[in-house]
């Protein structure tokens, strides 16, 4: 058996993972692909180019000769007539990573297979799949583990708002409407309230309404929607675990 590339396969350049924005650009992909998922095959690109090979393709349509079993790879490498396929976790289950990691462990032309995990658990997990004569070309990578930080920077960041009770008291009070300068002094240091009037400003997550009265911007309406789901969500997930306690 041996893989053959689609034509329509979308081939990536070095200008287009100068940053991962640029890639986000580049890639404009229209499905329900993730933010995840697109995170991590923006890293695939950057190793591939890194190991030397030129010739690098992502969303690839691909089909499996003589069986014409057609798959779609995240990410696959060509160089001198053999490919590199990756595969991201954050874009498969597993029952459908055992089928297509089959067939690229059965094709003559696959040089190497290079798996993303998300995390060190489905590392293991796919260390333990890997048959025995064939771990020398398969590859299990760290994939997300090791950028992370880098993944979910600015999501932190919004998230390091809430550490400050003052600010928290701030935007939840303004959940209800907006709020007088006057008011908020009751319950915040004046001090503190001038500058998280002016960090939340700068965030785009309140806006001066009318003349000394604050409420949510748009973006901070959003915001604090989704954080209260975060919250529920957490509050559920402790609840369970007491429950199976």
């Amino acid at each position: 058996m041996y893989m053959q590339l689609g034509s329509t396969a979308k081939k990536a350049e070095s200008k287009h993972i100068s940053s991962y924005q640029n890639f986000q650009e580049w890639i404009n992909n229209a499905s329900e692909e993730s933010e995840l998922e697109r995170f991590q095959k923006y890293h695939g690109i950057i190793d591939l180019f890194n190991s030397g090979i030129n010739q690098v393709y992502v969303n690839a349509q691909v089909r499996f000769l003589p069986d014409e079993l057609g798959a779609v790879l995240d990410i696959c490498g060509l160089d001198d007539q053999k490919f590199t396929a990756v595969i991201c976790e954050a874009g498969i289950d597993q029952e459908s990573f055992l089928e297509l990691f089959e067939l690229l462990n059965r094709s003559s032309n696959i040089e190497e297979i290079w798996v993303y995990p998300l995390n060190e658990h489905s590392r293991r997990i796919y260390k333990r799949a890997v048959k025995p004569q064939s771990r020398n070309r398969v590859k299990i990578g760290r994939g997300t583990i090791d950028h992370l930080d880098e993944f979910l920077k600015d999501t932190l960041e919004t998230i390091d708002l809430f550490e400050s009770r003052a600010r928290r008291m701030m935007l939840f009070s303004m959940l209800e409407s907006p709020r007088e300068k006057r008011y908020l002094r009751e319950f915040i240091n004046p001090k503190l309230l001038y500058e998280n009037l002016d960090l939340l400003r700068r965030m785009n997550l309140i806006e001066e309404v009318s003349e000394q009265v604050y409420g949510l911007s748009k973006q901070g309406e959003i915001l604090m929607q989704e954080y209260l789901h975060f919250l529920d969500r957490i509050r559920r997930s402790i609840n369970n675990f007491e429950e199976e306690q």
